[in-house]
């Protein structure tokens, strides 16, 4: 059954969350690859998780990501500006991967990082393999292979970690989970932080990539939507370097990444879910059993919510619109409720930094282009194609 609405939104991510089961709803299409990290758990379980995994997403430990997040977009940035177009949902896949290894893991030697990405890259090549046969001749076979490669390099980083101690102190997010006990002395275990890992990786890999490619595309098609961003740049920052502290005040770049995430929902247009307990909803009964596909992607255009939802108008999440504002479950490309996603901080620091840089240093063109970008319904049939040019801004 499809739900479409901010009811329904409500009433499975918050309301009935215990009604329904986010393990039985994902677990044929992402446990073969990502185990069962927090998001495809449930019940207390996944409130004992969520709790402590929280400080690597929160406050302090968001703020200590902020300098090694915007070096390594400055050093990813000054290798596009090259004379050829660059494939450009590649080149953001590589540099989300690259943020997320070293904030993740804490990895920092090149060869370890180079060995970790071909290694994640076979794993998610399997993610959509149809004949799930584990043998070296399949896709999924290599895909499991590199898992369990994953897996064996995981646990030694792990191992070293727990030798090295100060894990409280630590600016990556593994030393962190690792540091991380609750008041009754509950702790995630090895396999956990290893499922969590990589499901984060892939977050990062996927989603903020996806994000940032048609924020790129976007801004590529509307001049006017740059100068908007550079004038409000150089408000905040009054030319000075881009500091932790000036990103909460660049509204207009909040309410651009806002239409991005409304539009192309990059983390997917539905969410699934399996019914455990009787659910009722605008007069129908959904009995234990069925699934239910809650479509994200369809709430985004309501008109009831969104003003001509088929424009792209970032101007609809200032004020005095602010039209997502009207229920709290209107914009929900990061989920909501219990299941909400953890790194959204994480991720809205990432794509304002990249952003920030791009547009203060940069000029770029975008290949090829479409008269009508916004209502692109299925982005990944296309992005595979786009390419960008980017140069140097002559100020």
């Amino acid at each position: 059954m499809v739900l479409v609405g901010v009811d329904a939104n409500r009433l499975i991510l918050q309301d009935r969350v215990d009604s329904v089961s986010s393990y039985l709803g994902w677990q044929p299409f992402l446990e073969h690859l990502w185990g069962q990290p927090m998001m495809l758990q449930d019940g207390e379980a996944h409130r004992n998780t969520r709790r402590l995994m929280a400080p690597a997403f929160h406050g302090k430990a968001i703020a200590s990501y902020f300098d090694t997040m915007q070096s390594i977009i400055q050093n990813e940035l000054q290798t596009w500006t090259q004379p050829d177009p660059i494939a450009l949902k590649s080149q953001l896949n590589q540099l989300a991967l690259r943020i997320g290894v070293r904030l993740l893991l804490g990895i920092e030697l090149a060869s370890d990082i180079t060995q970790f990405e071909q290694w994640f890259n076979t794993l998610v090549e399997g993610a959509a393999a149809l004949l799930r046969i584990d043998i070296p001749l399949t896709t999924y076979g290599r895909s499991q292979q590199a898992r369990r490669q994953l897996n064996t390099f995981l646990t030694e980083v792990v191992r070293q970690r727990q030798q090295q101690g100060n894990l409280t102190d630590s600016q990556d997010v593994l030393g962190l989970f690792l540091a991380s006990v609750d008041e009754v002395g509950m702790a995630l275990s090895t396999e956990q932080i290893l499922n969590e890992l990589l499901h984060l990786l892939n977050a990062a890999h996927f989603t903020t990539a996806t994000a940032l490619t048609w924020a790129v595309v976007e801004l590529a098609a509307r001049p006017e939507w740059q100068q908007i961003l550079r004038s409000e740049l150089d408000l905040v920052t009054q030319d000075r370097s881009l500091e932790l502290e000036h990103l909460k005040h660049l509204h207009q770049m909040s309410a651009f990444l806002k239409e991005i995430e409304r539009v192309y929902n990059p983390s997917g247009v539905v969410l699934f879910r399996s019914v455990v307990k009787p659910i009722d909803f605008a007069g129908y009964q959904i009995p234990p059993g069925w699934g239910v596909i809650v479509a994200q992607g369809l709430t985004h255009r309501l008109p009831s919510l969104y003003t001509s939802p088929e424009t792209f108008d970032p101007d609809r999440f200032l004020a005095p619109r602010e039209e997502d504002k009207q229920h709290p479950f209107a914009l929900v490309g990061f989920g909501g409720g219990a299941h909400r996603c953890i790194g959204m901080e994480f991720a809205r620091m990432e794509m304002k930094i990249f952003l920030a840089t791009l547009l203060r240093k940069y000029d770029w063109t975008v290949q090829p282009t479409y008269d009508r970008i916004a209502p692109v319904r299925v982005p990944p049939n296309i992005e595979r194609q786009l390419r960008a040019t980017v140069m140097e801004r002559k100020l």
